[in-house]
């Protein structure tokens, strides 16, 4: 009789908390920032030119500040500007234009006073609205802000603790992207920032946030390309006030030109992709694998992979990507592929490049010049793609290029190389 008496007290208990907990259950506890909060002003050292050396220096967990903040020394050999030495008045002035123009993470915002059409029509098609924008903080506040930071810079309280580190989208710069090439100042398209938050990114801390609304997504890239955007302003006007070049004009007239620019390169981005050719083999055609590898293995060739992806990314060298953060060229062979395993995404990888990482495009357009890698009306794009795809798996692969890639004369040239 006791135990009855106990599991219906259970079940009344129950009954009255768990609408108490729906809320939280459900995902819809999105707490806005606090009003009262600004967007800081930069003070961590704008990279403004990688270093050009490999050498090995590891990046230990906690110390991307100090890392980054050594990179100008003289036998690392990169560049940097140090926002702290900008005067009070200058800080001042472009803090007050980034809050007029982008306002506060509570009421984020992209607006100008005496905006043109072109302006007021890109931020309509860009989703920069201040009700999605409103959306999207919130969001990015309960899923993001803990790698990618308030501001996006990629310092949330968790992100020096994670290898890689989270992406600092205040450079403006994005590793995978299918926007066509011929683009000036090339963003991802909104399409390419969906995809990374509805797949995540392999090999990496950034998951899938599939299971989010289809609202709350697309708020979410809303916001992250409005903190690229303030990020960008915010950078290039700091620039010419820390290297001595000077302004044209006033700090506010600076912003709002940079950000009629960089709404237009946003536009012109997301309004045309990378068309790839017809895709005309068999599966795992044999053919297209060989020209594939010819085509990554010459080492003067449109494409030359193998120049940095050396032993097909096994031996590859560390080196700088314009964040100032020490990357490696894929090891191939692993099979994993930050930028997505469809063979469209590695397509766009070898078509696109991927500029932050300092991978370049391979260009096969003019047919001119590499006649023999379009022979027999063969895509060189697509022939590399099926190298890649079997690469990993050496049974896929015919059985003289699987012996120079796996066999003895791989073990045979891997021990040369360490001698």
């Amino acid at each position: 009789m006791s135990s009855a008496v106990s599991f219906a007290r259970m079940v009344r208990v129950l009954a009255l908390a768990i609408p108490c907990l729906l809320p939280f259950l459900s995902g819809c506890d999105l707490e806005p920032y606090p009003a009262e909060l600004t967007y800081p002003l930069r003070s961590d050292p704008i990279v403004t030119s990688p270093p050009g050396s490999t050498r090995w220096d590891t990046t230990l967990p906690g110390k991307l500040e100090m890392h980054i903040v050594h990179l100008s020394d003289p036998e690392i050999g990169g560049k940097t500007l140090d926002p702290a030495k900008l005067t009070p008045d200058d800080r001042g002035k472009l803090d007050r234009a980034l809050n007029d123009i982008f306002g506060t993470p509570a009421a984020p915002r992209v607006f100008l006073k005496d905006a043109d059409d072109d302006i007021k029509g890109r931020i309509q098609d860009l989703k920069l609205d201040e009700k999605t924008l409103e959306h999207g903080s919130r969001v990015y506040r309960r899923h993001c802000m803990h790698c990618h930071g308030v501001t996006g810079d990629g310092r949330g309280p968790t992100g020096p603790w994670v290898n890689p580190t989270p992406r600092d989208y205040r450079q403006g710069l994005f590793k995978f992207m299918s926007t066509d090439v011929r683009v000036n100042n090339r963003k991802p398209r909104r399409e390419d920032l969906r995809r990374t938050l509805e797949h995540g990114i392999e090999g990496t801390s950034m998951p899938s946030f599939s299971l989010l609304q289809e609202d709350e997504r697309e708020a979410l890239v809303s916001y992250v390309i409005h903190l690229s955007v303030r990020g960008e302003c915010e950078r290039y006007t700091m620039e010419p006030l820390l290297d001595g070049s000077g302004l044209e004009g006033t700090v506010p007239e600076r912003v709002a030109e940079l950000l009629g620019d960089l709404l237009k390169a946003w536009a012109d981005s997301n309004a045309k992709g990378i068309e790839p050719g017809e895709y005309r083999y068999k599966e795992h055609d044999e053919a297209s694998i060989r020209r594939g590898y010819t085509l990554f293995t010459d080492p003067r060739g449109a494409a030359s992979c193998i120049n940095c992806h050396v032993d097909f990314g096994r031996q590859a060298p560390f080196r700088y990507d314009k964040w100032g953060t020490l990357v490696r060229p894929a090891n191939l062979t692993s099979g994993v592929y930050r930028g997505g395993r469809r063979p469209i995404d590695i397509y766009w990888r070898i078509r696109g490049g991927i500029d932050p990482s300092q991978m370049p495009r391979a260009d096969f357009d003019d047919k001119t010049s590499n006649k023999d890698q379009w022979r027999d009306n063969a895509d060189p794009y697509w022939d590399l793609v099926n190298f890649i795809q079997a690469l990993p798996y050496p049974k896929m692969l015919p059985d003289d290029i699987r012996e120079n890639i796996y066999g003895t004369r791989h073990e045979k040239a891997t021990e040369h190389a360490r001698r």
